[in-house]
């Protein structure tokens, strides 16, 4: 073949391909990259962010955090605490249907709260609703919440869970087929491939710009970014490829933006497992995590080296903790102080397909061997590894993260309380319990909330059911011809604004 002609038919197959790429992301639909499929679409029974990610454009919270991280109204127009803080009270939308066209009202903020409560149902972030009472109903559009402790946080946490009807609540198939009050209603759901939402024409708010929106799973970090690249999705957020954004950051066809999150991903350790119980062990693994390294090399730049469980951009965090950073010497001094240095140390390490955390494992896998602890590392897709965690003990040792970590409460009681719901190590103290049932009973401006809150973070380091990796920062991704999106701080609200999107 003549090379001008063989580089003519080579163009002209790029050309079509990255054509027929280009028209998968119809102009009347906006095309998001995710990167992993949700578990369900039941607010009442999720706890993972891509999950979150669809629920927030399907459901609607009584409130909300908007990009600058400031409670704003959705399904309630006010709210207040009474005096003595122990009433929290919503005034309500009067002009919201659901996806089916019945109205919304008190009746399914009452339903949703007390199935939560209700210790009869799987609900697993009961524990931060506990202090709810009574729900009392004044009319169709005002519903007291009669609180049976002070919580100082309790609203935060009310913002995290989006209202389901009490007329469908029940219904057998409504985690996968549910119905909200969002601005795009639940189409269909190819697990794995797609799945399709469509504008809810009745939406109380401003009207969904474009008929069509469309999530699509692709766990794989390059992939994903080849598939923005060749114009198969619009956006995405979370789970760039760290090395290919400085050349992103330069490209005049692309629009990065970055801002703090408000999370940090983790070294769990089974505290119920053999030599883990041992908190000598859980510190000699703590130190052989080289942090700096991670952000650098791995991360390649994004993020800052994990400190505690509360994050830098918080008032409540607190750097002046026990230390437990990067020190091979000191780890090995441990390992012979708990007695297991020189002993025949094997730990199991699950982690999902996200490729950075798959590097963490290989680089912690390294460093562990240098202080005589073999790590055998397992990778699972996002459900079944999940399900692991929260519905199993058949772990030594994982990695996850967090978001939304929004105050001190929602970043330390579920995991490290004795009854947190999401407490995957197992682990428990006294003094911590107490400290952090207090803390709910305090003013969250005043210098005693933020005291406790640093005993709190001093226990949980020393302690180590955690070893701290990185702080998160979140990226989005997205087209030039895409206009009205931002990066979101918390990155489960990503999308809650989609309906406002513009593709042109």
């Amino acid at each position: 073949m003549n090379r001008k002609v063989g580089i003519l038919v080579l163009a002209v197959v790029l050309v079509f391909g990255l054509g027929s790429a280009v028209s998968a992301a119809r102009p009347d639909t906006i095309v998001i990259g995710s990167g992993a499929e949700a578990v369900g679409l039941d607010p009442r029974l999720e706890t993972d962010v891509p999950s979150f990610e669809r629920i927030n454009v399907i459901f609607e919270a009584l409130v909300t955090f908007n990009t600058e991280m400031e409670l704003v109204p959705r399904l309630a127009t006010e709210w207040g605490f009474s005096d003595d803080g122990m009433t929290l009270t919503f005034w309500l939308r009067d002009d919201v249907l659901w996806h089916d066209g019945e109205p919304f009202t008190a009746e399914d903020v009452k339903y949703t709260f007390d199935w939560v409560l209700d210790g009869d149902n799987a609900a697993p972030n009961r524990a931060l609703y506990a202090d709810i009472g009574v729900i009392e109903i004044e009319d169709d559009y005002l519903v007291h919440f009669h609180l049976d402790n002070p919580n100082s946080f309790l609203l935060n946490n009310i913002a995290r869970m989006p209202v389901v009807p009490a007329h469908h609540g029940e219904r057998g198939d409504f985690r996968t087929n549910p119905i909200g009050t969002g601005p795009y209603k639940f189409v269909n759901w190819s697990r794995d491939d797609i799945m399709n939402l469509e504008a809810f024409n009745d939406y109380w708010g401003s009207e969904p710009i474009h008929p069509y929106v469309q999530f699509r799973p692709i766990p794989e970090a390059s992939t994903r970014l080849l598939a923005f690249e060749a114009g198969e999705i619009d956006m995405y957020q979370g789970g760039m490829v760290p090395q290919e954004l400085p050349r992103l950051e330069d490209d005049p066809n692309i629009i990065v933006e970055r801002a703090p999150g408000t999370g940090y991903s983790y070294l769990g350790f089974n505290t119920k497992v053999g030599p883990l119980a041992d908190v000598r062990v859980r510190q000699a693994i703590s130190r052989v995590i080289n942090r700096e390294a991670i952000v650098e090399r791995v991360m390649n730049g994004i993020g800052t080296p994990g400190v505690s469980p509360i994050p830098p951009t918080l008032p409540w965090f607190s750097d002046d903790v026990f230390d437990l950073g990067y020190d091979i010497d000191k780890a090995r001094a441990l390992l012979e102080e708990a007695g297991v240095w020189g002993e025949d140390l094997t730990l199991r390490l699950y982690t999902n397909e996200n490729p950075d955390r798959i590097r963490i494992a290989e680089i912690l896998q390294f460093e562990a061997a240098r202080v005589g602890i073999t790590v055998n590392v397992t990778i699972e897709e996002w459900g079944a590894y999940l399900s692991r965690i929260q519905d199993t003990e058949d772990y030594d040792i994982f990695i996850l993260g967090w978001g939304g970590q929004l105050d001190p409460d929602r970043a330390m009681y579920r995991q490290f309380h004795t009854d947190g719901p999401n407490n995957y190590t197992f682990f428990s103290n006294a003094r911590l319990d107490e400290l952090l049932e207090l803390g709910r009973t305090l003013d969250p401006t005043t210098q005693e909330s933020i005291e406790v809150y640093t005993e709190a973070q001093q226990i949980v380091v020393e302690n180590a059911p955690y070893g701290f990796i990185n702080y998160t920062e979140e990226v989005l991704i997205y087209h030039p011809h895409i206009e009205g999106i931002t990066v979101h701080p918390y990155s489960a609200n990503s999308w809650q604004d989609v309906h406002l999107v513009r593709k042109n």
